[in-house]
């Protein structure tokens, strides 16, 4: 239930009440693409581009160091400061999943995890393709019975997984009925390699097309795609996406400090593309921090558009709440505060200095407006409180 304090008070006999009198209540983030353990990377490879990034430092640092313990204790450290700044659901892509659950179940959190897919060998997980989905699926069975857990098929890119493995990928994601989760069109070199077919970033595929249109060709493109990233899209791709119901994870602080390009999030929407957000790992962001995520996503957004009226307040605030569920399959379930819902939600301070003078009826001309002050005014620091199912 959603009542006045004292109707709640009559109706209910709570063990504890907590008051935020001078709070904002609203649904908890949902960090709708990270990779939760590489915060234990955080800082290890700055300043450089994307390509660089993975294959002279990250990769090789993987491939060492990441074993179950190192994905626990990753992901515990990164469950602490997403719960701390808000975030209350996140969806990962990464190797042990199983030991990421460990973390979530001990935390309280929600999460989707990723049953990630490779072409090569990843340390000491897995071997291959089939090697990938086959621990994948195991480590989901083992979840089954948790309601805070939900998984996703996660090929990393179209630059790491073969047409025969995105096959597979499609077809495990029709029998579960569970998202595709994959990094697409990173960068404009990854949707003009695939076309040349060849160079760095060319797909793994004898198309010669962008990688969108061959995951189409393959059947991918549909509402359960999940695409990270997508900064290089043509106006016929971002149609085609809009028809397809494909959501859009927007991640642009990885965006720009990779270099990676600036994504069209304005078209995305007004071709009625869900739009969520993500941090990104925190190697390549450096936080996980949705709050600065989603005032940077809303603000570039009109950067890009050269439109001061696109991607407003509260399009940013769906963007990092209800858009990321609905692009999870978890809307029905959480992302806005909604009776019959889990009680997924968070307490934003407004007494500071920062958010005065505070807001009291919604705007443009009735006062200050709360959800601007949320978006484009308040930090994590504000946020005292996270619940997950209450």
């Amino acid at each position: 239930d959603i009542l006045p304090t004292a109707d709640a008070l009559q109706k209910y006999k709570p063990g504890a009440l907590t008051e935020r009198p001078g709070s904002a209540l609203l649904p908890g983030f949902v960090n709708a693409h990270t990779h939760s353990p590489m915060v234990l990377l955080r800082g290890v490879s700055d300043d450089i581009a994307l390509r660089e990034w993975l294959e002279k430092t990250i990769w090789p640092l993987e491939f060492r160091l990441v074993g179950e313990d190192f994905v626990r204790e990753g992901s515990e450290l990164a469950i602490l400061e997403m719960l701390r700044g808000g975030t209350t659901t996140f969806n990962d892509m990464y190797v042990f999943p199983a030991s990421c659950a460990e973390a979530v179940v001990r935390s309280g959190i929600r999460a989707s995890l990723g049953i990630i897919t490779l072409e090569f060998p990843f340390g000491s997980y897995g071997a291959g393709p089939d090697d990938f989905l086959e621990k994948g699926q195991k480590a989901r069975e083992q979840c089954l019975q948790n309601n805070r857990i939900s998984w996703t098929i996660a090929p990393h890119a179209p630059y790491t997984n073969t047409d025969a493995s995105l096959t597979k990928v499609r077809e495990l994601s029709e029998s579960l009925n569970v998202p595709v989760h994959i990094h697409l069109h990173e960068t404009q070199a990854e949707a003009d390699d695939s076309c040349a077919g060849e160079g760095a970033s060319c797909h793994m595929s004898s198309e010669r097309c962008t990688p969108i249109m061959n995951l189409k060709r393959l059947g991918l493109v549909n509402k359960r795609l999940v695409a990270v990233h997508m900064v290089a899209l043509t106006d016929e791709e971002i149609k085609l996406c809009g028809d397809a119901g494909v959501s859009v994870v927007h991640c642009p602080a990885s965006n720009l400090k990779l270099a990676s390009g600036f994504a069209r999030v304005a078209d995305l929407v007004k071709a009625g593309v869900n739009v969520a957000i993500g941090t990104d790992g925190a190697s390549s962001n450096n936080t996980l921090d949705m709050m600065a995520e989603m005032k940077l996503a809303g603000l570039l957004s009109k950067g890009v558009a050269k439109d001061a009226t696109v991607v407003p307040a509260m399009c940013a605030l769906r963007m990092a709440t209800l858009n990321g569920a609905k692009a999870l399959g978890l809307d029905a379930i959480t992302g806005s505060l909604v009776a019959g819902k889990a009680a997924d939600m968070i307490a934003i301070e407004f007494s500071g200095p920062e958010t005065s003078p505070k807001p009291c009826v919604p705007g443009p001309k009735g006062g200050f407006d709360p959800v601007t002050h949320i978006v484009y005014s308040s930090s994590r620091n504000q946020v005292t409180d996270s619940w997950v199912g209450g």
